[in-house]
């Protein structure tokens, strides 16, 4: 019994320090992090610091964005890819600290005057076409509420978004012209996610896989003033997948349970 106990503490101990180790080194990577280092990452770790109550998973969403009182835009679809510990608080409540390490929003007009320090280029690209690319790290910790019986989870969630990247691309007679407009944009963005998932639990072989729908709101304005006048606050709707990285035995234990409640009477 000893020897048990022990052997259980011994395991505990090594998985808090994983997970210690594991935290502590995407805090201090967060600013230079890339989505392909986040993709290995969670690879390595994945099966290393998987629990019943713990485990990683791969984020991958598309975001549909807008722009508030951006004249002469349209909603426009990006991709957000990143990685999440998922916590078991509770039979019911689970959290997600979440890092999107990679966020694009994007937008196009169809009228769009370039804001340069070149008065003739300026006059080349004036009420043209534009698109314009924003590239986020995102950060948010979303609480979910799964009802007993059920599949579905009804979460909430602050974020924010560091801004890496900002361009505009114009179409003029001249053809294209890019410009970085990282000075015209604020450096960080905030709103709150409200998120409603259903959990696959047989899917992905036994590992499951969560399928969210979600709408973001920024509470922030995007752009500066010399940029974009008025309000001009982000906000999308998205559709999520969230890809748990667990044990093939948790993987079996999970197919097992779904397997036994098909057979209930």
């Amino acid at each position: 019994m000893h020897v048990v106990v022990m052997t259980q503490r011994l395991t505990n101990l090594k998985f808090m320090k994983s997970l210690k180790s594991l935290i502590i080194f995407i805090l201090l990577s967060l600013p230079q992090f890339s989505s392909s280092q986040a993709a290995i990452l969670a690879m390595i770790f994945g099966d290393k610091v998987a629990s019943e109550n713990f485990n990683l998973s791969m984020e991958i969403g598309i975001p549909f964005n807008s722009f508030s009182n951006l004249e002469n835009s349209k909603i426009k679809s990006g991709i957000n890819f990143g990685i999440a510990g998922n916590i078991k608080l509770s039979d019911n409540w689970f959290v997600s600290p979440t890092a999107y390490f990679l966020s694009s929003r994007t937008a196009t007009l169809s009228s769009a005057s370039l804001n340069s320090d070149d008065a003739y280029l300026n006059t080349l690209y004036t009420g043209v076409p534009a698109n314009y690319k924003l590239n986020y790290i995102d950060v948010n910790a979303l609480i979910a509420y799964q009802p007993n019986g059920s599949n579905f989870r009804f979460g909430l969630s602050p974020q924010i978004s560091f801004l890496n990247k900002a361009k505009a691309t114009y179409e003029g007679a001249e053809g294209e012209f890019t410009q970085n407009i990282k000075s015209f944009t604020n450096k960080t963005d905030y709103g709150m996610i409200a998120n409603l998932g259903y959990f696959f639990k047989a899917g992905h072989q036994g590992k499951g896989i969560i399928m969210n729908v979600r709408y973001y709101q920024g509470f922030s304005d995007v752009f500066k003033d010399s940029f974009a006048s008025g309000t001009n606050r982000s906000s999308y709707f998205a559709v999520h997948l969230s890809l748990p990285f667990i044990t093939d035995e948790l993987a079996q234990k999970n197919l097992d349970e779904v397997e036994l409640e098909k057979n209930k009477p």
